[in-house]
C-alpha cells in the first residue's frame, strides 16, 4: 500500500499532481483499513484492541473508561494526538469532526506495535452506548453513523449482560446497517465477554435473547445472521479457554477487509491510470480540433470582413467619385477597368432592386448585405478562444507518457507482489499482510 501511495503523492510526476493539472480530483488510497468498534458500555472494544494488538493502550475496565472517540494506529513512535493533531494526520476526518461537535472529543494513540496486521489497521474506539439522561460531549448519533460511512469493517459488540436491550445502541445500529444496505459483511455483529455468560445453556439463551432482539428492527432482520461468541483467551491458563471462542474469526474478517481493500485499491489504481489518459487524450483532440476551427473562423471572418469593409469603401468612392463617361469605351487600364465594372454592376443591382422594391430598394439591399458580411465577419473572429500552445501540448504527451509508463510498469508488478503473498507457496504464503 506504501507503494501504491508513493505513486500517486510523488511530487509532479505523482497521479494527484497530474490530476490536478488536468482539472480531475485524483485521491490516493488510504494506507490502511479503518475498523471501527461500537457496542453497550463496558463491551469489551477497548479490552479487544489490547489484546489485538498486544500492547495496554487503551483503559479498560466496568466502570465507563472510554468518552472520547479514539483512533488507534501503528507508527514509528508512541504518542498521543488531541482533536486538531487528529484532525491534521487524518484529513479526510475533518469535515465528520466538524459536522459532529467532535474535534474536542476526538484523540489517536499511536502504537509500534506490529502484531497481526495492526500496520494496515487503524481501530476506532467509541464510546460505550448506553440509555437513559447520559448526554454525550459531542453528537454520538451522529458521529458514529458518519464513522461508519468511512470505515470498511464495522464490529458491533454485545456483552451478554446488556445484551441488545439498550435503545441507542440498537437505534444507531439500525442506522449503520441501513448505510451499508448493498455491502455485505461491512457491518458484523459479536458476543463478546462469553466466557462470562456462564454455562453453555446460559450462552445459548444469551445469544437467543439477542438475537430475537436485534430481529425486532426490521433493518437488523437479514437472512443468514450471524453473531460468533468471543473473548479475550488467557494465553497462561488453558482451562480458561474451554468455552467455544471465534475471536480468531474476528481477526480473519481485519486480515479479509484488509486484502479486500488491497484488491480494490489496485483496481482502482488501474481506473484512476485510464480516467487520466481519456482526459490527455480528450484535451489532445480538443486542442486540434480548435486549432483547425480557429484557422477556419479566422479566414472566414477575414474574407467576409473584408468583402463589407470594400463594398462599403467601393461604393463611398463610387458616389464621391463617378467614372467618366469615357470609361466605358476608351481605353482603360487595369485597374480602370476593374473600377468601371463595379461600378456599372452596382448601378445596375440598384436600378434593378429599385423597380423591385422601390426608389431605395437598392440602398437598402446594397445596407443590408454589407451589415451581414460584417455581422458574419466579425462573428467568427470573436469566436476565436485561446488555443493550447505548443509548451502545453508537450507538456501533455509528457504527462500521457508518465501515465502510461507508471500503469505498464506496477500495475502488473504489485498485483503479482499481491497475489504472490496471498496464493504463493512456502514462505510467501505465509507472509503477513503487512509486507505489501
Amino acid at each position: 500500500m506504501q507503494k501504491l501511495q508513493a505513486l500517486y503523492n510523488t511530487d509532479h510526476t505523482g497521479l494527484c499532481a497530474i490530476g490536478q493539472r488536468l482539472g480531475l480530483k485524483i485521491h490516493a488510497p488510504q494506507s490502511k483499513v479503518t475498523v471501527l468498534l461500537v457496542g453497550n458500555h463496558s463491551a469489551g472494544k477497548s479490552s479487544f484492541i489490547n489484546w489485538y494488538i498486544q500492547e495496554n493502550l487503551q483503559k479498560t475496565g466496568v466502570a465507563m473508561e472510554t468518552n472520547t472517540v479514539t483512533l488507534v494506529t501503528h507508527g514509528q513512535k508512541r504518542e498521543t494526538l488531541g482533536g486538531e493533531a487528529t484532525i491534521q494526520a487524518f484529513p479526510y476526518f475533518k469535515d465528520l469532526a466538524e459536522r459532529a461537535g467532535l474535534v474536542g472529543s476526538l484523540t489517536t494513540q499511536i502504537s509500534t506495535s506490529r502484531e497481526r496486521a495492526f500496520p494496515l489497521v487503524t481501530f476506532i474506539d467509541t464510546p460505550g452506548l448506553v440509555d437513559g439522561d447520559l448526554k454525550y460531549t459531542f453528537d454520538i448519533e451522529t458521529a458514529i453513523t458518519l464513522l461508519g460511512a468511512k470505515a470498511e469493517l464495522t464490529c458491533v459488540f454485545f456483552d451478554p449482560l446488556g445484551q441488545a436491550l439498550c435503545k441507542r445502541t440498537l437505534d444507531i445500529v439500525e442506522r449503520l446497517q441501513i448505510a451499508a444496505s448493498g455491502q455485505q459483511g461491512k457491518v458484523r455483529y459479536y458476543l463478546s465477554k462469553a466466557d462470562t455468560a456462564g454455562t453453555d445453556k446460559d450462552r445459548f439463551k444469551v445469544i437467543t435473547q439477542t438475537t430475537q432482539n436485534l430481529c425486532r428492527r426490521p433493518a437488523l432482520n437479514s437472512v443468514a445472521f450471524e453473531m460468533p461468541v468471543i473473548y479475550i483467551p488467557d494465553e497462561e491458563d488453558p482451562l480458561a479457554n474451554r468455552v467455544p471462542n471465534q475471536i480468531y474469526e474476528l481477526c480473519g474478517a481485519i486480515d479479509e477487509t484488509v486484502q479486500h481493500v488491497v484488491q480494490n485499491s489496485l483496481n482502482g489504481f488501474k481506473h484512476d491510470c485510464q480516467h487520466l489518459l481519456e482526459k490527455i487524450d480528450e484535451k489532445l483532440e480538443w486542442s486540434l480540433r480548435r486549432k483547425s476551427r480557429w484557422f477556419r473562423d479566422l479566414v472566414t471572418g477575414f474574407l467576409c470582413l473584408s468583402a463589407a469593409l470594400g463594398m462599403l469603401f467601393m461604393s463611398l468612392y463610387s458616389i464621391l467619385y463617378p467614372p467618366e463617361d469615357g470609361y466605358q469605351g476608351a481605353m482603360l487600364s487595369p485597374g480602370q477597368r476593374v473600377y468601371a465594372a463595379v461600378y456599372y454592376a452596382t448601378v445596375n443591382v440598384f436600378a434593378i432592386s429599385g423597380s423591385s422594391f422601390g426608389t431605395y430598394g437598392g440602398i437598402y439591399l446594397f445596407a443590408l448585405v454589407v451589415v451581414a458580411l460584417a455581422i458574419v465577419g466579425i462573428g467568427k473572429l470573436s469566436r476565436l478562444g485561446p488555443t493550447l500552445t505548443k509548451a502545453e501540448v508537450k507538456a501533455l504527451h509528457h504527462d500521457k507518457e508518465v501515465v502510461q509508463r507508471t500503469l505498464e510498469n506496477n500495475f502488473e508488478r504489485l498485483y503479482r507482489l499481491y497475489l504472490g503473498e496471498s496464493v504463493g507457496d512456502g514462505a510467501q504464503a505465509t507472509a503477513k499482510p503487512s509486507s505489501f
